[in-house]
């Protein structure tokens, strides 16, 4: 790193000898012809000096070491007419302009300020003057959809796609690139995950009320974090210096759910003002958002077990089929302070930080279908029957908290052809379930099977399957978990403007520090014989049957009742469960349990040096970048042993892993302006993508073994990293007035691509369980690719109509082909499309907007996608279906400052499918209900 640090610094020393520019220098600030509200992305160019800059920071914009003269400035937004002017610059003096775009205030105020086409302008214009390709979604557009969280609304974005939990948006995807293939930020800050096995950040704790803006950038500059295949997302929460003045936001809204038939509430409130302080001015910005949901969804799950030859009967057919009824209740408390000091106009200091809280209480009910523990009596392709099988009802009573606090000490400062940025970072995530409470009862010798297969198969049981007393209490567990991500950030950059050769631009270089320690903490315990309590059966613990549509469930567990034993005579009695038959017999599950722990530090260290150079109408933004990754990684090898009499104990060891390796990445943007109105924009860079936690933890998720069958989920401590080069090319049309038309060809070649695959017939079952007798096995553990192409064609239209009509549609078309790289011989092929990659991601939205009233229909659409491979069988591969979510939105200004709201999301009921093979054999269905939101909304700005 040292070596690398001293040659850049020596480049860039040798590149400062160029001369400089002179001593002037140009700044201000472009607003509506009102001067009450500031528009970033308007394109500022001084024509005499080819010099362009844009606005951002509340309208903002500078020119550095201009010569003294008269020069024409002209100021391009999209959605008002050019404003042009003449301005006198001075030596050694700051000259400073106001430009008030839109001669007519009425039109203004309709088009720009607010409504519908103020948040499209907003985001083509910054996405317009961007360096690099990128696409924006700003807080004017948050606001026009139902959207409740970041990932919800960045689903919006061409070529971005989200994975959904419970039908809410999670984790984000761009350009047919898995989640975990993304880096993302908070003010420039990463963000740790608290998902104990991810690196990707479930973007869904963070509500869009804080947000003042998001970017997705597609493309790389050597400024950026090189470990974005798919791209990087940047939150912008907000900042005083965003508005002018005070400013203040406070909206109320109630959510209907229909399938729990409940009403939740959400409050969430913004605040801004900017002080004089001396000579210079302090902003203050706060943001306040609470929100507390009830709802549900309903699941049909074959869980991944297929057999293609189901007991020698020549059909394929499932193992066993749940029922699963989730009940939910999700909290997420969020907040924002961020404080911005500029005592001069060549420097400001800030703090930013980020709070966010979510809770997930869940309690799941569930019956299990036990097909394989009875004998098959009946089977065709579409139906069975089994006699003598079993049947077990469970409940999961699941408390899960989620923490992220993020913050963010910096500053800039200016001095002549120099600009210094610093600043020191903090981040912190927290995922904590305490005290989980899973509880199950069996049934024995009931008749059972299906009359048909599909999305949702119709399963049936005897009578005797719905009857509480047949149901024999057969394992309690109780489980903490806690994982912890840190992260501490120290970075640098220095700018130095300018002429190449009488080509205005600057040469920029800095360093990143980053160190992370994560952290997983997991204690069981599994209690297994309560004779010594009677051996309790399930109607001493159900008072109702479970309200579930696909079907007939029967009766359900109370949780109330559960605790009191739990309680009462397991924890409450200070004694563990002994042989003497006094309680029964409880067991710490230490070879699953205590061999999960593990702690992984990773350190970043990375340089950068890049130059920007504007020649006529190209701009060349190009660098290179280092990044140098170690890895420490603690954990537990566990493994199973079987004595004598056939019972098991288990084998722990410590172990320790170290990785350690080292990329050069260099990048290349180029920009070409054919017209004011038409761009073409090419670029080339190089990333990667480091494996997630989960995949790399030197622990087992789980060693079990049941009747001579084997289940093991492993981690890999060995996987390299992704590597990518990535090619783009995008033509963009900007016409007069709102609007676009874009498209855009891409193409990765991605090296030690990482998969999920059932490796049961590549690894040998001894090493988990010396000794013993295994007559089936099931090994899942991620593993390195050999190389695999993603090549795709982003689509993108926006047009605002003079009628108030507006028309936004995008489509992405990814295709890939993947190398398993697989041993000659193999029960597959080696070839295979990339995991996670869908290849049509879609939006289409209809507005309209007339006087007070504001209309939206929005459309998103993610075809299928395989989600993870079996590498003995590929007809057990799982996919899932595509998804197709309609969602509305109508608003009425009451007044100026009044609005109230109306959203309908998920109004066709769209179902989550997934799959084995073939759309007829389920793995899971799940159905979540269309919701209505009610709301009202008050400002001043």
């Amino acid at each position: 790193m040292k070596t690398s640090v001293k040659a850049l610094m020596a480049t860039s020393a040798f590149m400062c000898a160029f001369n400089a520019m002179a001593d002037g220098r140009l700044e201000g600030r472009v607003s509506d012809s009102a001067g009450s509200v500031y528009f970033d992305g308007a394109i500022i160019r001084l024509k005499e000096l080819k010099l362009e800059s844009s606005t951002k920071d509340g309208g903002r914009f500078s020119f550095n070491s201009v010569p003294a003269g008269t020069y024409t400035l002209t100021v391009d937004y999209l959605g008002a007419e050019s404003v042009q002017r003449l301005v006198n610059v001075a030596d050694e003096q700051t000259t400073k302009e106001v430009v008030k775009i839109g001669s007519d205030v009425a039109s203004m105020e309709n088009l720009i300020v607010v409504g519908q086409a103020a948040g499209a302008s907003s985001a083509l214009n910054k996405q317009r003057a961007a360096d690099n390709f990128v696409s924006v979604v700003s807080s004017d557009s948050i606001g026009q959809f139902p959207d409740e969280n970041v990932s919800e609304a960045l689903q919006r974005v061409p070529g971005v796609f989200i994975e959904r939990d419970q039908g809410e948006g999670r984790f984000v995807g761009i350009r047919g690139a898995n989640p975990d293939l993304n880096s993302a930020s908070i003010n420039g800050m990463n963000i740790p995950s608290p998902e104990r096995d991810r690196r990707s950040v479930a973007l869904d704790v963070i509500p869009s009320g804080l947000l003042e803006g998001l970017e997705v950038r597609k493309t790389n500059t050597p400024d950026m974090d090189g470990s974005g295949i798919g791209g990087n997302i940047e939150v912008k929460s907000l900042t005083a210096f965003d508005r002018d003045g005070m400013s203040y936001n406070l909206s109320a809204e109630g959510n209907y759910n229909d399938l729990e038939s409940e009403v939740s509430p959400k409050i969430a409130g913004t605040f801004t003002n900017v002080f004089d302080v001396g000579q210079g001015q302090l902003g203050v910005a706060a943001a306040l958002s609470w929100q507390d949901r009830d709802f549900g969804s309903e699941t049909m799950e074959g869980d991944g077990e297929w057999e293609s030859d189901l007991e020698g009967s020549g059909y394929r057919g499932p193992v066993k089929m749940e029922q699963r009824d989730y009940t939910i209740n999700r909290t997420r408390l969020g907040a924002a302070l961020n404080l911005d000091w500029r005592p001069s106009d060549t420097s400001e200091y800030y703090l930013h930080s980020l709070y966010s809280h979510f809770e997930d209480q869940e309690y799941r009910q569930r019956a299990e279908y036990k097909y394989d523990d009875g004998d098959l009596a009946e089977i065709d392709g579409d139906s069975a029957l089994w006699t003598d099988a079993e049947m077990e009802r469970n409940l999961k009573d699941r408390f899960e908290e989620q923490k992220i606090t993020s913050v963010v000490l910096g500053g800039m400062n200016m001095s002549g052809d120099w600009t210094y940025e610093y600043s020191v970072g903090y981040s912190k995530s927290e995922e904590n379930e305490p005290d989980y409470h899973g509880s199950n009862f069996k049934a024995k010798d009931i008749d059972m099977g299906y009359t048909s297969l599909g999305e949702s198969p119709d399963v049936f049981a005897a009578d005797e399957a719905f009857v509480a007393s047949n149901f024999e209490l057969d394992e309690i567990e109780i489980t903490n978990n806690y994982t912890q991500d840190e992260m501490f950030t120290y970075k640098f950059d220095i700018t130095r403007e300018m002429s190449f050769a009488g080509h205005p631009g600057y040469i920029k270089f800095g360093g990143k520090i980053s160190n992370r320690e994560k952290t997983d903490d997991v204690d069981t315990q599994l209690y297994d014989d309560f004779s010594g309590l009677g051996d309790p059966t399930m109607d001493q613990f159900s008072r109702s049957t479970v309200d579930y549509g696909l079907g007939r469930l029967g009766p359900a567990i109370d949780k109330g009742l559960i605790d009191n034993l739990i309680n009462g005579s397991i924890v409450g009695s200070g004694t563990a469960y002994q042989d003497d038959g006094v309680l029964g017999e409880a067991y710490n599950e230490s070879m699953v349990a205590s061999a999960r722990d593990y702690v992984i530090e990773e350190d970043v260290q990375a340089a950068y040096i890049m130059s920007r150079v504007d020649i006529n109408d190209l701009r060349l933004v190009y660098g290179l970048r280092y990044e140098g990754t170690k890895v420490d990684s603690k954990g537990y090898d566990a493994r199973l042993i079987e004595d004598a009499n056939g019972d098991f104990s288990h084998s722990i060891e410590q172990v320790k892993f170290d990785k350690e390796y080292h990329h050069v990445l260099p990048s290349i943007n180029a920009r070409y302006r054919l017209t004011d109105e038409l761009l073409l924009r090419a670029a080339y860079s190089e990333t990667i993508a480091r494996p997630s936690f989960g995949d790399i933890t030197p622990s087992p998720e789980e060693i079990s073994i049941e009747e001579n069958e084997l289940k093991v989920e492993a981690g890999n401590p060995d996987l390299d990293p992704y590597e990518s080069s990535n090619f783009d090319l995008i033509v963009e049309y900007y016409p007069g007035d709102i609007g676009v038309i874009s498209a855009s060809l891409f193409y990765k070649q991605i090296d030690n691509f990482i998969f999920a695959a059932d490796v049961s017939d590549m690894v040998d079952s001894s090493v988990y369980a010396p000794g013993v007798t295994i007559d089936e096995s099931e090994i899942y553990m991620p593993m390195n690719g050999n190389s695999a192409d993603l090549y795709g064609l982003e689509l993108a239209y926006t047009k605002s109509f003079e009628s108030g009509f507006l028309i936004q549609a995008n489509a992405t078309f990814t295709s890939s082909e993947a190398d398993l790289d697989l041993e000659p011989g193999a029960s597959r092929s080696s070839n295979t499309e990339l995991p996670e990659q869908a290849d049509t991601v879609g939006n289409l939205v209809l507005g309209y907007e007339t006087g007070p009233f504001s209309l939206r229909l929005s459309t998103n659409y993610k075809s299928k996608t395989l989600m993870e491979l079996d590498l003995g069988d590929k007809e057990n591969d799982t996919y899932a279906d595509d998804h197709m979510q309609v969602d509305f939105s109508a608003k009425y200004d009451i007044n100026d400052s009044m609005q109230m709201y109306f959203n309908a999301i998920n109004l066709t009921d769209e179902p989550m499918y997934l799959y084995q093979g073939s759309r007829k054999y389920n793995s899971q269905y799940e159905e979540y209900g269309p919701s209505f939101v009610l709301g009202f909304t008050y400002r001043n700005f």
